[in-house]
């Protein structure tokens, strides 16, 4: 394990690759794997409902953006260097597994279905799947963003970051494409 650290601490492409990769495989994907499987064997969810394949902020934003910003956040708190406490990460978590609960139920409540949740409340292993990354990259986005809040409340230029910015950009863009996709903007 102490040798894996290292490599990486010498080799900081390789964990940038790690991260984009893993978000890549785990965010897209698994999902668009799923979707090809299910177009190919002519399942009846295909004809049915919209599948990984046919949503803009899945092809953008999972397969590139959430990578991206996964990668700048990385960076920086790679550059930070910042020991955070048991606290803060389970808050991270709770606030991850909130929203990502509250996504949910809204999607059910309001029957916004597609092919991971083919009725309210009845979510297929692929649904399940999904919701696991969701709450693994909210809890990063909000574990970052508590960071940042720490860190610039000690330095408030540490605030004034490419990285940053770029998380902000990247977030925007794709929060944009997952709106539009479910009809909020025309």
């Amino acid at each position: 394990m102490l040798r894996t650290v290292a490599r990486v601490e010498e080799r900081r492409w390789l964990l940038l690759t790690l991260v984009f990769g893993g978000t890549l495989l785990f965010g897209f994907l698994i999902q668009a794997a799923g979707s090809f499987y299910l177009r190919w064997t002519a399942d009846p969810i295909v004809l049915n409902y919209r599948t990984t394949l046919s949503y803009t902020s899945a092809l953008i934003g999972d397969a590139f953006l959430l990578p991206l910003v996964n990668v700048f956040i990385t960076t920086q708190l790679l550059e930070w260097r910042r020991n955070p406490r048991t606290h803060e990460i389970v808050a991270a978590l709770l606030g991850g597994a909130s929203l990502t609960l509250a996504v949910h139920v809204y999607q059910a409540a309001n029957a916004i279905l597609n092919w991971t949740m083919q009725a309210p409340y009845s979510w297929s292993p692929l649904g399940y799947a999904h919701a696991g990354f969701m709450f693994a990259e909210l809890s990063l986005v909000l574990f970052f963003w508590g960071q940042v809040a720490l860190v610039t409340n000690e330095r408030p230029r540490a605030f004034f970051s490419h990285r940053i910015l770029m998380v902000v950009l990247c977030s925007v863009v794709f929060l944009r494409l997952l709106l539009g996709d479910y009809g909020y903007f025309a």
